[in-house]
């Protein structure tokens, strides 16, 4: 079942101003603009088919190596602009998957997408509001409500920028800040000893999840968002939200009699004390609000 809401297109999901640092690329993000909303109303046309965004990284990349006379900060935008490009990819891959019943593997390129949105807020203020809506939403079409956690001892944790270890002195770095558009990462070096797997519900990483088959009914809710936009009723961009609550239906299994016969399911008890109130039963109901 589809509610209905206020309408949005395209246009409307990218903001026209950005808050990066730098004149210089907040002026390459509006050139990009149009691609952008074009690549987003393809997504909605055509969310079974890939889209290719190479001519941009490609462009990024040119006007990185002509740049080496800019500030740092121009080079951390270019970083976030990169991952908006990989954000609107991994977007897409999400959709395209979920239409093709590849569900395990959508849930993958969900937390991918979702990822990215958190780099992007963390270095600028550009509004992605849009994607981090709707795909926090999308989250809770998943069947998956605990997670595992793997934890082991390691030797040291190596800088992906300089290669030293990222704890010590000796390296200038710290993990997760940006050094003129580059990020550094720590490495897992020289495992010493497995510890523990343990199941959590707030993991920082939630792709280690109970498997499940595509054709599994766990995955009914996202089933049905696919279906509903293979057959058109509803598109990409209007997707909103998921709205659960507890509905009554009629017990198959009922059968109604006197209040004093013994009941049907051979408890041995009378009706009225036992089955009498069970005409109807209650079951989980969602539905699937759309803005068109």
């Amino acid at each position: 079942m589809i509610s209905r809401k206020s309408s949005r297109n395209s246009t409307q999901i990218i903001s026209s101003g950005t808050s990066l640092s730098t004149r210089r690329a907040e002026k390459l993000y509006r050139l990009s603009r149009r691609s952008i909303v074009a690549h987003l109303s393809q997504i909605d046309r055509l969310p079974q088919e890939s889209i290719e965004l190479s001519a941009w990284k490609n462009r990024i990349e040119r006007t990185r190596q002509r740049s080496e006379c800019q500030p740092d900060s121009f080079f951390d935008d270019l970083y976030v602009l990169e991952r908006g490009i990989d954000l609107l990819e991994a977007y897409a891959r999400t959709w395209r998957l979920i239409t093709h019943s590849q569900f395990t593997a959508s849930w993958d390129a969900l937390q991918d997408a979702l990822d990215l949105l958190r780099l992007i807020k963390r270095f600028s203020a550009i509004d992605v509001s849009f994607f981090e809506d709707q795909l926090t939403e999308l989250e809770r079409a998943y069947p998956y409500k605990v997670f595992f956690s793997l934890g082991a001892l390691v030797a040291r944790f190596e800088c992906t920028l300089c290669g030293g270890d990222i704890d010590s002195l000796d390296c200038p770095h710290r993990r997760g800040n940006l050094y003129r558009g580059r990020m550094a990462m720590a490495v897992a070096k020289d495992m010493v000893e497995f510890d523990h797997i343990a199941i959590v519900e707030q993991p920082r990483d939630k792709r280690c999840v109970v498997s499940y088959e595509n054709s599994d009914s766990q995955f009914s809710i996202v089933r049905e968002i696919g279906q509903l936009v293979m057959s058109g009723r509803m598109r990409v961009s209007t997707f909103d939200q998921l709205e659960f609550s507890k509905r009554k239906f009629p017990n198959p299994e009922y059968i109604s009699m006197g209040r004093n016969d013994r009941c049907y399911c051979g408890s041995g008890e009378k009706f009225k004390r036992c089955c009498s109130g069970k005409a109807y039963e209650e079951r989980d109901h969602v539905d699937i609000v759309a803005c068109p």
